[in-house]
């Protein structure tokens, strides 16, 4: 066996260790699902593809035929319980991308250089928005962020403490940035973190499966979406 598939093996016998949830203190996490994320019409996925064509295409596919669904899945199983769902959003509160973390306003350079536009919207445009097929109910938390991880740009951690929840499900994009930064840096903070691998994704397959694999070894679980339905399910009829 190679050492990588020595650690494979070793994840998997970690993820027979059982997972034990209450779901009144669980919150499902929407990660960046923004209109500019999944749409190929706005400026990040418009630089992509003047630098790489043909880059975002897979992308795109696996956001609308896989990650959207599942989320909606999630979304349903969460609203059905009556259980906290919480989406985080990137923009520029400044409107110019001072307040973005380093790498943003690099991406921002960047997309100004390629197509004559930033990457990142202001709060409350209209491509900052959660995507229509995602869309929040009133009384559902969007929090904006301007680090890749949630937990260091907002007050999230305190408004989870206050809302007494201890696990997390994790959804959304990027895999291996901004759902895996937030849901390392949760799972240091001590809440009990599960990331589900088919609603989330990342620009290729590869990037998405290594972040998986990484966050499975030493951070917290990954699980499908139906198996996240049936271990809340089942927790809620104990």
């Amino acid at each position: 066996m190679t050492d990588h598939e020595k650690i494979l093996a070793i994840i998997r016998q970690k993820d027979q260790v059982p997972i034990t949830i209450d779901p009144q203190k669980t919150a499902l996490l929407v990660i960046d699902m923004q209109r500019y994320f999944v749409s190929p019409h706005y400026p990040l996925m418009q630089t992509f593809e003047k630098l790489e064509p043909g880059v975002t295409g897979p992308y795109c596919e696996r956001v609308n035929a896989t990650v959207i669904p599942n989320i909606n899945r999630l979304q349903h199983c969460f609203r059905s319980q009556h259980l906290p769902i919480i989406y985080t959003a990137i923009g520029t509160c400044t409107g110019d991308g001072r307040d973005l973390n380093q790498m943003w306003k690099d991406l921002d350079r960047l997309s100004v250089n390629v197509i004559g536009q930033r990457m990142f919207p202001c709060v409350g445009d209209s491509s900052w928005q959660i995507d229509d097929s995602l869309a929040p109910l009133p009384d559902e938390l969007v929090v904006n962020k301007t680090s890749s991880g949630t937990l260091n740009s907002t007050m999230l951690d305190q408004t989870l403490r206050n809302m007494d929840i201890d696990s997390l499900v994790v959804s959304g994009v990027t895999t291996d940035v901004c759902v895996e930064t937030t849901a390392r840096d949760a799972a240091d903070r001590g809440f009990q973190v599960i990331i589900v691998e088919d609603a989330c994704t990342a620009f290729s397959e590869t990037l998405h499966r290594s972040a998986l694999q990484a966050f499975s070894l030493a951070f917290g679980r990954v699980r499908k979406t139906e198996e996240v339905e049936q271990l809340l399910v089942k927790a809620a009829t104990l």
